[in-house]
């Protein structure tokens, strides 16, 4: 099982979870999601490779249950009670090496049950702001969500873009286009 299937089940458990809490307290989803995020990357933050207790908790020389202590301790008044048992779970299992990929996917699943969408264009040059308003907006009107659109820059394409969309790709670089006219000029001349 990959790094990435491993931090996805967890942050989907954790998901379920923090749904359960929001359902069994009668409060509103997004809110619990929201603070569940913001807990979780706390707990990411103090736990990171060379930080204090990231050092402590990664030492082989301290017994399990003073590492599960000291985690316990610090994250009793601090952190939502499920968020301190989800990092005790991590803890046990040895899985906290994959709490800042957890944080991503959890990131996903919150954006997701937001309505919100990721995407990212990738052009040969800048684009203008009206230009990445109107894709933008036109990226947003054709999916039906909220659209985060983030951008870079890859002179290699030579001129358009292409833009990625979850697993979807819309590439109208010249750089495809060429490849695409190159490969139909090889198939007919053999």
């Amino acid at each position: 099982m990959n790094d990435s299937h491993v931090s996805g089940r967890y942050a989907q458990a954790l998901y379920l979870l923090t749904e359960k809490i929001a359902a069994r307290e009668g409060k509103p989803l997004a809110g619990v999601l929201e603070r569940t995020l913001e807990d979780l990357r706390s707990v990411a933050e103090l736990v990171r490779p060379g930080s204090r207790l990231g050092g402590f908790l990664a030492n082989p020389q301290v017994s399990p249950n003073d590492k599960r202590r000291v985690l316990d301790s610090g994250l009793k008044d601090s952190a939502m009670r499920s968020v301190a048992v989800f990092t005790d779970l991590l803890l046990r299992k040895k899985r906290l090496r994959f709490v800042d990929e957890i944080v991503k996917e959890f990131h996903r699943l919150v954006e997701r049950a937001q309505g919100l969408q990721r995407a990212q264009v990738v052009s040969a040059v800048p684009l203008e702001r009206g230009e990445f308003k109107r894709l933008h907006g036109e990226l947003e009107r054709t999916t039906g969500k909220k659209i985060v659109l983030t951008e870079s820059v890859d002179p290699a394409l030579v001129g358009g873009a292409y833009v990625r969309i979850g697993d979807r790709v819309i590439d109208r670089s010249v750089k495809t286009l060429l490849e695409t006219i190159s490969q139909q000029l090889f198939d007919v001349s053999v």
